[in-house]
């Protein structure tokens, strides 16, 4: 997947980062970075992560084979997803949901592996739907164990569980029976070719049935009617089976007993029988006669030969698989199969008798295995459905899109995908309790389902998020929907007489110009949810390759940037503040510059928010202060006229304890006079006036000077600002740029400083002519391109060296 740079979204990476354990592995499996939440998670340092692979935390597999692993899967795929088991540093088990990209430079070469990974150890343990999916599975537990013989097998077919009939039929206990594979009840009865073609079955994933003859401990053949039942794991591929099985035994002897006796025509001892018996052919017409219908269940349903012959035989009959079903076996085809009557579903068995080579009439048998459906059914609903909502889940959510992707992949007819994350539902999740919270997640289930058409999938994925696949709509089509949701949803809930107001955020991805498999088009919806939610909530947005990509940009920038002073690539620029009346350097200003060493220069417009809003900026920050006091100090060392400089400050180094500490430690360890240093802020960090005059005061009684940083341009009270113990205050670039329109604004500032005893520098100062106006306004500095760019260290000696300094010492570089 190539990364394509371009502009940023510099909110979204940071909900990947309070989301995901990243790291970042290179092509040996080496880890190249590692962000707080990995190492909170492993109990590792980042010292002790970097350089080492994932063998640290779990040695199967060697990295070296998963390494093959992903080069293979990567050949024709574009994400990586499983779960896997890691161990911390204190060797405590932990389960993560891991999905991999691969990174690519921008000469289409693979350098990385990008790895997302969330901690679901305990996420399900601990909530209150789990409890309930936990009491739902004990209920269905009993009900299956009292109905029928039960066994779970792990993926390779050992045994984890059986149930107390399961025991009482094959005579072992269940000591004996767990850890074992089935081979145990084996009776050799049937060839390798009939399980391995049942192996071949469960593992593609599909539902086998069919009768096996076991052997039970004390030598007794017994048989069962078998329903195994394979259940999926993340990865695609079965993790368990379970097996639901009948006691056919007392069938299979009187099939036996019956091909024998029915020939004697004794009704009197099939009339006892639980089943039904039956048995038919063809009459002189070819037309087909029951000459037997008996068994219990028989009675019971008050079912007789006519009736019989009505459902099954007649032209009007809704059963066309019986009557096919029943003429074949009049061909000499023995056959099974299920039949629905009534409320009841029953397993049928037909078995042809034959008389010199022909057919001279069928027995059949139903048995009563209504329970046993009722049981598969609700554990095929449990897997596909959530447990809360009764909302599809996640994994028949991926069924149906990757159906209804497959079924569109010639006509290309789109389909949309609505991702929606309910706003402030930890809130109210925290304030109003965990049973509130489930109600109101039903309700908001019940009101999407109202929302879309019949066509449309709702489904809850997890907590609260939902996805709604909208079958047949284009591009305007989802807008009107996702338009309609906000409005709804919006709309208060009731809840146990609480008037509840919840609101949505939308992402949108349309198949299939944003995506043409499942993974893209979820991943891509999710992306757009966020833009939403950083974008005021309440609303949706649509998916863009321009969003993607600003999220994978800035997402590198981050990771890229916890390196940057490891690797050294920041350096400083410095420009120069002229004194308006003697036309001599009085300072200059230390500006921040990152060159990489792959992409060359990077805008400070681009990664310093970054570095801002994720708390990069502290030890980036402390690096500027400390690295432009040590070259103003040797500056003074060679012998220049000593010259003031003038550091930024980010709103978290301010607001950070440790600030002043910071400026103590910095000027004490370059040996710098605080005179000739000036902290520059910016005029919105005065927000808060207490602190901000507090904090300012201690700064002034170090003896550091202090400069509002593009004033005008914030919202500062000029009532404080006179309270505020500052010393300096800088025009902004952008009324001086407009200087003809701006003259009044201007001069106002600059009267407002002389006012209050302030030095008064000029930004962004570019001609003759707005110098020459500054001066007029009595001014005191001007910086911008006029005078000089901002300079490398060693090209700004050029422009100290015009300054008078101590002849007997050389200027050193830089």
């Amino acid at each position: 997947m190539s990364i394509n740079t371009s502009k940023f979204n510099p909110s979204l990476s940071t909900l990947y980062e309070e989301t995901f354990c990243l790291s970042l592995i290179d092509l040996q499996g080496r880890l190249a970075y590692v962000n707080k939440k990995f190492c909170k998670l492993t109990g590792y340092s980042e010292d002790e992560l970097l350089g080492n692979t994932w063998e640290l935390l779990n040695k199967e597999p060697p990295i070296a084979v998963a390494l093959h692993l992903l080069k293979e899967h990567f050949t024709e795929h574009k994400v990586y997803q499983e779960t896997v088991r890691i161990f911390s540093k204190n060797n405590q088990k932990y389960w993560l949901d891991i999905t991999i990209v691969p990174i690519y430079d921008g000469s289409g070469q693979l350098t990385h592996y990008l790895s997302l990974n969330i901690d679901i150890t305990g996420s399900k343990l601990v909530s209150h739907e789990f409890a309930k999916a936990r009491n739902d599975l004990q209920n269905f537990k009993y009900a299956l164990d009292e109905a029928a013989v039960v066994a779970i097998t792990n993926a390779q077919g050992v045994i984890i569980y059986v149930n107390e009939r399961f025991c009482q039929l094959s005579k072992y206990s269940q000591d004996e029976l767990i850890g074992k594979t089935h081979r145990v009840v084996n009776s050799g009865t049937h060839p390798k070719s009939f399980f391995k073609e049942m192996w071949r079955t469960i593992s593609s994933g599909k539902v086998w049935q069919g009768n096996i003859r076991n052997l039970s401990k004390l030598g007794d053949y017994y048989w069962v009617n078998t329903t195994i039942v394979p259940f999926i794991g993340l990865d695609g591929k079965p993790f368990q089976y379970i097996s639901i099985r009948q006691d056919i035994t007392s069938h299979k002897a009187a099939k036996k007993s019956l091909e024998i006796a029915l020939k004697n025509d004794f009704n009197t001892t099939v009339k006892n029988l639980q089943n039904a018996i039956f048995k038919y052919s063809f009459d002189e017409n070819q037309q087909i006669n029951i000459t037997l219908l008996e068994g219990q269940i028989v009675e019971k349903l008050g079912m007789t030969t006519d009736t019989l012959n009505q459902i099954a035989f007649t032209k009007n009959s809704n059963s066309p698989n019986f009557k096919r079903q029943v003429v074949e076996s009049l061909l000499g085809r023995s056959s099974q199969f299920e039949f629905e009557y009534l409320s009841y579903t029953f397993l049928v068995y037909l078995s042809p008798i034959f008389e010199d080579g022909r057919v001279v009439e069928v027995v059949g048998t139903a048995i009563d295995i209504t329970d046993r459906k009722k049981a598969e059914q609700l554990v095929e609903h449990m897997a596909f459905h959530d447990h809360l909502t009764d909302l599809p889940n996640r994994r028949l959510l991926k069924k149906t899109i990757e159906s209804t992707i497959e079924s569109r992949v010639k006509s290309q007819e789109p389909f949309a995908l609505l991702y929606i994350d309910l706003d402030r539902f930890k809130n109210i999740n925290d304030s109003l309790g965990h049973y509130v919270g489930d109600q109101l997640l039903k309700a908001v289930g019940e009101r999407l389902k109202l929302l879309v058409r019949k066509s449309d999938l709702v489904a809850r994925l997890s907590g609260d998020e939902f996805i709604i696949l909208c079958s047949s709509t284009t591009k305007a089509g989802a807008q009107l929907i996702a338009k309609r949701i906000v409005e709804e949803v919006s709309k208060p809930f009731l809840i146990d007489n609480l008037e509840i107001f919840i609101a949505p955020s939308i992402g949108i991805s349309i198949f299939p110009e944003d995506g043409q498999n499942y993974d893209t088009l979820i991943r891509n919806a999710d992306s757009a949810m966020y833009l939403a939610k950083q974008s005021g909530k309440s609303t949706y947005k649509f998916f863009t390759v321009e969003l993607y990509n600003d999220l994978m940009e800035r997402t590198l920038i981050e990771m890229e940037l916890r390196q940057v002073l490891k690797k050294k690539e920041l350096t400083l620029h410095y420009q120069p503040q002229i004194d308006f009346e003697t036309g001599e350097i009085k300072g200059v200003e230390a500006l921040l510059r990152w060159n990489h060493s792959s992409r060359g220069m990077i805008s400070p417009g681009k990664f310093i928010p970054i570095a801002e809003e994720t708390g990069v900026i502290l030890p980036i920050g402390l690096w500027v202060l400390e690295t432009a006091c040590k070259k103003a100090k040797e500056w003074q060392d060679l012998g220049y006229p000593p010259i003031q400089m003038s550091v930024n400050v980010s709103l978290r180094q301010f607001n950070s304890p440790s600030f002043i500490l910071d400026l103590k430690n910095t000027l004490l360890k370059t040996g710098l006079q605080p005179r000739y240093l000036n902290i520059e802020i910016t005029e919105s960090m005065t927000s808060d006036v207490d602190y901000c005059q507090s904090i300012l005061q201690e700064i002034r009684n170090l003896g550091i000077s202090i400069s509002i940083d593009d004033f005008g341009t914030g919202y500062s009270s000029l009532s404080h600002l006179s309270k505020f113990p500052i010393t300096h205050l800088k025009i902004d670039q952008s009324f001086i740029r407009e200087l003809s329109t701006n003259s009044v604004i201007v001069k106002a500032i600059i009267d407002l400083a002389k006012n209050l005893h302030l030095r008064v520098t000029a930004e962004g100062v570019e001609t003759k002519e707005q110098a020459e106006f500054l001066k007029t306004l009595k001014c005191d500095e001007a910086q911008g391109f006029l005078y000089s760019r901002p300079l490398p260290c060693h090209e700004i000696t050029n422009l100290l060296n015009d300054i008078p300094y101590n002849k007997s010492e050389k200027p050193s570089e830089c």
